[in-house]
């Protein structure tokens, strides 16, 4: 995932985590959509796109990816281990 971004190609991030830990750095360009939020805006998401979930650790982000599986989203990758240890460029409020 890094690799193509750092390429230019635009990708479609999920950011699953809550809003307090979104602003403290996030991968840049991240969608904040936090997952107890994710089934009411997933109308807002196109089913078709690859979508790139991230959370903290993974988990929330698997548990999201699941929720999008699950609805019919067949291009959604789990970001592991997630921002924990997320080592590349980040953005932050």
């Amino acid at each position: 995932m890094h690799a193509r971004a750092e390429a230019g190609e635009k990708l479609n991030i999920l950011d699953v985590r809550e809003p307090a830990e979104y602003a403290l750095g996030r991968i840049p360009g991240a969608i904040s959509l936090p997952l107890g939020e994710l089934e009411e805006k997933m109308p807002q998401l196109d089913p078709h796109k690859e979508y790139y979930v991230v959370c903290r650790s993974g988990n929330r982000s698997d548990m999201a990816c699941q929720m999008l599986a699950a609805q019919g989203f067949k291009r959604v990758k789990n970001v592991m281990p997630g921002m924990s240890q997320w080592e590349h460029g980040v953005e932050k409020d």
